[in-house]
């Protein structure tokens, strides 16, 4: 079983989750949200020496997250940011939530980001994938794309053109770049005028030196 971060992965047994962050009992909303929708997303974290998943729970409200640890036997399925892209689940998306902006855009997106693995991840991944009504008026679009396989100067040249284009939208988008060190946020990447940008990776976050200008150099 691969597990990447912003995976879905759907519960088959809710027992196999562990809350090491809680004493006591979890909140109520835990129980009541995953009622609703019985998915968590795999958080940027160590795999526990039990091998246990590292996972986040999301409830209705912005300050309902708590980490959990999930057992692999509680997994039935795992659903990829570049499933929901691959399989443009935003078309199944159903009524009226079909004009929220973060749906809206997606097509554009979609043509704008052809040829490269990405995904949508965050809120507007979990309900096109979970069909769970988490998306608002006013949520961002969170991106993931994979560039491990990309070179420095063409990534460079190529997000510069992907910002500008995306920050004509009505959305505000959020893009993780995944590679095989860990993921970098492609704003930073491209507005960066100094030599050391942040790294995301399973320990923790740190600063490295900027990637593409390492290899341009």
């Amino acid at each position: 079983m691969v597990i990447r971060p912003h995976d879905l992965i759907e519960l088959s047994d809710m027992s196999a989750l562990f809350f090491p962050e809680v004493e006591g009992e979890e909140p109520g909303w835990v129980k009541d949200s995953l009622r609703h929708a019985p998915y968590v997303v795999v958080r940027r974290a160590p795999v526990s020496a039990s091998g246990h998943i590292p996972v986040g729970i999301r409830g209705g409200e912005r300050n309902q997250r708590l980490g959990a640890d999930l057992s692999p036997d509680g997994a039935a399925r795992i659903i990829t940011p570049y499933d929901i892209a691959r399989q443009q689940l935003w078309n199944n998306v159903s009524g009226l939530r079909r004009r929220l902006p973060v749906i809206q855009v997606m097509q554009e997106i979609a043509r704008e980001l052809s040829g490269y693995k990405w995904g949508p991840a965050g809120s507007g991944g979990f309900e096109m994938a979970t069909g769970a009504p988490v998306l608002k008026e006013s949520s961002d679009l969170d991106l993931v794309i994979d560039m491990s396989a990309q070179e420095g100067r063409a990534q460079g040249e190529w997000a510069s053109r992907l910002l500008r284009q995306l920050d004509r939208l009505p959305v505000r988008t959020d893009i993780q770049v995944e590679t095989l060190e860990g993921a970098y946020l492609l704003r930073e990447l491209v507005e960066s005028s100094g030599g050391k940008v942040m790294l995301r990776t399973a320990e923790g976050p740190e600063l490295v030196p900027h990637p593409w200008k390492l290899k341009e150099a």
